[in-house]
């Protein structure tokens, strides 16, 4: 220590050190030692006692973490059940959604079947009823009527054997094909078509005109009507005006 050796050099130059003053020092030293241990002792506990403090407080931060780490996983956990529960949800709504529209597509096939049913059947009815006026109209107008029937044996025309019928109208010696129809389409055109040639070739005679007679025809049929060379009148009093 600086001072205890000043003090030394000190007296080693006023006088001869005695024993006592040997002593003295001696225990100055044993006393300045214990001293400075008692310090670093002093410090140690400290240290120590820092070090425990920041331990505890580390501890404690890291409770606290893991304790938000464990709500967090709770969170997480609520959270994907929550979220479960809605596309569960989702899921069953869209079954329910796909059940409806499969129900409803039912419905309309069944309510489309119908109408087309009763739509046939009143087609067929209404063009019965419409060819027994037109024909009694051309009756009193001077026309003989032919209700002409043959099979297709072999299905030259038809492709199978079937029966064919056709009405032929005749006055002045000019023949005309009529067929008579609620609505009017391209199968219908083509069979009516195949009928008259069919009929000219069975009586060997020749039809002066093709006409058909019908209330409503699809979109492009009366373009494909005249290039086969028919003659297509849309309403009752049009072609009783047309064949007067």
């Amino acid at each position: 220590h600086p001072e205890i050796k000043r003090r030394i050099w000190k007296i080693l130059e006023e006088k001869a050190a005695t024993k006592d003053d040997i002593e003295a020092i001696l225990l100055e030293l044993q006393r300045q030692r214990e001293e400075t241990n008692k310090r670093f002792e002093e410090v140690n506990r400290r240290f120590e006692a820092l070090q425990m403090e920041m331990d505890r407080r580390f501890e404690e931060v890291n409770r606290r973490f893991e304790e938000m780490d464990r709500r967090f996983e709770a969170l997480q956990m609520e959270m994907d059940r929550r979220f479960e529960e809605v596309n569960r949800r989702f899921e069953k709504m869209d079954r329910r959604f796909e059940e409806l529209t499969r129900q409803m597509n039912d419905g309309f096939e069944v309510l489309r079947k119908t109408i087309s049913v009763v739509g046939s059947r009143w087609g067929i009815g209404a063009e019965g009823a419409f060819r027994k006026g037109f024909e009694k109209v051309l009756a009193d107008l001077g026309y003989e009527v032919v209700k002409w029937k043959k099979y297709d044996k072999e299905g030259r025309f038809f492709l199978v054997p079937r029966p064919v019928e056709i009405d032929i109208f005749i006055r002045d010696n000019k023949r005309i094909a009529i067929e008579v129809k609620s609505s009017l389409t391209y199968s219908e055109v083509d069979g009516f078509e195949k009928a008259v040639r069919f009929y000219e070739e069975v009586e060997g005679v020749r039809v002066d005109e093709r006409i058909v007679v019908a209330v409503y025809a699809y979109p492009g049929v009366l373009e494909y009507a005249s290039k086969l060379g028919i003659n297509v009148i849309l309403g009752f009093d049009e072609a009783r005006e047309y064949l007067a």
